[in-house]
């Protein structure tokens, strides 16, 4: 590794070279934020007559240097590189009678002297901003104005408008500017230059889980190699989806394969542990990455191209369920196109499951909802149910947490009644469904509608007075605002002109309404605690016919019977709901193992029974004693928990220096069960506990 001082224009300059920015670093992220920094970072060194440090640029020499070019390949500075040249264009294409220096930009800093447009470019973009970049470059009209380069550039020419400063005395004091290039010398060893841009810290916008993600899958041994997996895969996952929702996808598809919740900040990390102890290859998770890519666009933008799931999608979405993708983008990929009536009737029977959760559940319930979908995701991973609407059905709605159920008819009912924020929030959801079960009509896109009070939010003289007075008014207010009887959905227009006129004026306004669930309230010519209790009772129980309620519940004992509370538990308590937990401490005859997370406890009770009795546990693993209940993997026979066979796992860890496997890919209620059954094979059971804490702690 070699550093030197130099300007920045100096290390750009000069005859015969080429940057690169390799295909595992992240586009062009810089906002116009950073570049006001840049640029004051710039006023201020001229006015001061000081040089200003831009930081470090980190590179090496690639594989193409040759007689005519030489490659220098970016690990570490491209976003500033890349604002630096922006700004040359900007002054090069400012102010209209060009100076000799604006004319000399393009051979000193942006094109080189040849046809061939493989070098023509000083610096060549990634695929996801090359076109954008060039324009810029060309001087073309053909710009993307969303793309951060063209915003940036275009940002760049209003600041050289309005600044005191001379084209020419800014052109100078970039030439100030100066930077530590720092030459890694490292020849053929792509592993170690990409390890090294995993750990540096850029002066610049940090990495994100995604940057990091893709410099893990795009890791090989050949820059080739690295181009055809980035060109095969990962271009059309950024095209698909924005650049900001990768790191959600690929949460989303680790808890599909590994049916755990995964803290934000641990993305990466548990990604990267993924992808090194997965039977799968980087080239096929990359593969699955862009199925799912495509999945999760139809998702955030309902713009799937069957307008009935469109629907149901945009229904999911209203009812804020971003915790379930998951679930729909694993019931996408196995059902769209295979069996789309199947499809459909799961996600009508999900929006509706959601509606009635969101209505019951005061506090949003989001760790208990997860808990449902990771069990779902589990059992249909596990082939212990099918992948069909009756089977899912059944799971919901004989779910064992008390706190994750599907709502019954008589809990819907209760929360509908009463004077609830979430009847509001979620009112046009609830109410269109309703009108569309009654009236067969063609559905409203529920962006046209608002969901009105009948009594206004805010009450004035004349509903004082139609209440019996103000004291009074108040009572009837706080017990039937948000009561699905004091609720009507109108279209925006109609909305806005209704608030809180007077009753016999706001029905003039309602008998235009086109729906017909609130159009009827024209039959009370009042509007007083009589007629809201009629209709909150009325509603109510048209709400329930409307949407699906829970199966009856089969007369079973379920696994889970209670959920847990912070502290230590013996490992032999299995009927406990530890779903939405954190291992705090694994202890082993009371003294810690070291242990703080849920996908390393089986692994470590495998390499301590190997340890105690190497033989016995040899046995285990050939007879097959603890294993799935699935058939995906290992012929006939149920597919191992353990085995010597990595191939065999999905998520395979080694157990110590032994040279056997443990399945990584299990939830906290898995990983507790098997672990039980290894440590009763050997009679320890006791000797273990387990000290749990709360996620929200």
């Amino acid at each position: 590794m070699k550093a030197s001082e130099t300007s920045v224009l100096s290390f750009i300059g000069g005859l015969d070279k080429t940057f690169t920015i390799p295909p595992y670093q992240r586009n062009y992220e810089w906002t116009i934020e950073q570049c006001n920094e840049l640029f004051n970072d710039i006023e201020n060194a001229y006015l001061k007559e000081k040089t200003h440090y831009l930081g470090n640029v980190v590179y090496y020499f690639g594989e193409k240097n040759g007689a005519e070019y030489t490659e220098v390949v970016l690990v570490d500075g491209q976003q500033r590189i890349t604002t630096i040249i922006l700004l040359l264009c900007a002054i090069r294409d400012s102010g209209k009678n060009k100076d000799e220096f604006q004319k000399k930009i393009d051979t000193r800093y942006l094109i080189n002297d040849t046809s061939d447009e493989k070098y023509r470019i000083r610096l060549k973009q990634t695929a996801y901003d090359y076109q954008n970049f060039l324009s810029v470059i060309n001087k073309s009209k053909n710009k993307d104005e969303n793309n951060n380069i063209v915003k940036n550039y275009n940002h760049f020419l209003e600041l050289l408008h309005d600044t005191d400063i001379s084209l020419n005395d800014l052109y100078n004091t970039i030439q100030k500017l100066e930077i530590v290039s720092v030459n890694l010398e490292i020849e053929n060893d792509l592993e170690s230059v990409q390890t090294i841009f995993e750990k540096i810290n850029s002066t610049g916008k940090p990495l994100s889980a995604a940057d990091l993600i893709r410099n893990c899958l795009l890791l090989s041994k050949s820059s080739a190699e690295q181009q055809r997996l980035y060109d095969n895969y990962w271009i059309n996952i950024e095209r698909t989806i924005e650049n900001d929702s990768i790191s959600f996808l690929a949460k989303n598809y680790l808890i599909i394969q590994t049916f755990s919740d995964i803290a934000n900040s641990e993305i990466y990390k548990v990604f990267k542990e993924y992808s090194s102890n997965s039977s799968k290859s980087h080239e096929e998770i990359l593969g699955e990455l862009v199925t799912y890519s495509k999945f999760f666009n139809w998702l955030k933008k309902n713009n799937s191209p069957k307008k009935e799931l469109n629907k149901y999608i945009q229904e999911l979405n209203y009812l804020k369920t971003e915790d379930v993708y998951p679930l729909y983008l694993y019931l996408l990929n196995k059902l769209y196109d295979k069996d789309n009536n199947e499809l459909l009737k799961i996600f009508h029977l999900l929006s509706d499951f959601m509606l009635r959760f969101r209505i019951v559940s005061a506090s949003g319930g989001g760790g208990a909802l997860r808990s449902v979908v990771y069990k779902l995701l589990e059992k249909m991973s596990e082939n212990e149910i099918q992948i069909c609407y009756e089977d899912i059905y059944s799971e919901l709605s004989n779910s064992p947490s008390k706190s994750g159920r599907y709502p019954s008819d008589e809990d819907f009912k209760q929360s509908l009644m009463q004077s609830r924020k979430n009847n509001h929030t979620y009112g046009r959801v609830l109410l269109r469904k309703i009108e569309d079960y009654e009236t067969k009509n063609i559905s409203v896109p529920l962006e046209e509608i608002t969901v009105e009070h009948f009594m206004p939010q805010t009450l004035n003289e004349w509903w004082n007075k139609n209440f019996g007075g103000a004291e009074k008014a108040i009572v009837i207010y706080e017990k039937y605002l948000n009561c699905i009887g004091n609720l009507g959905i109108m279209s925006q227009g109609y909305n806005s002109s209704n608030y809180n006129k007077s009753w016999n004026k706001k029905l003039e306004i309602i008998k235009q309404v086109q729906f017909n669930i609130t159009k009827e309230v024209v039959e009370y010519k009042e509007w007083d605690e009589t007629h809201i209790q009629v209709r909150n009772v009325d509603l109510a129980n048209r709400a329930c016919k409307a949407i699906t309620p829970p199966q009856t519940r089969k007369k079973m004992q379920p696994l889970f019977t209670v959920e847990f509370e912070n502290g230590i538990y013996p490992a032999s308590d299995i009927t406990t709901d530890m779903n939405g937990s954190d291992v705090k401490e694994v202890l082993y005859k009371g003294k810690p193992l070291g242990i703080n997370s849920w996908r390393y406890y089986f692994n470590e009770i495998c390499k301590i029974t190997y340890k105690l009795d190497s033989e016995k546990f040899g046995k285990i693993v050939k007879e097959n004693l603890i294993h799935k209940n699935s058939k995906k993997r290992n012929g006939n026979k149920k597919d191992p928990l353990i085995s010597k066979n990595s191939h065999l796992l999905v998520e395979a860890k080694k157990i110590g220096t032994s040279e056997y496997y443990s399945e990584g890919s299990l939830s906290s209620e898995r990983a507790r069960i098997y672990a039980k059954q290894l440590l009763d094979l050997y009679g320890i059971t006791d000797c273990f506990s387990i000290y749990v804490v709360s996620k929200d702690n």
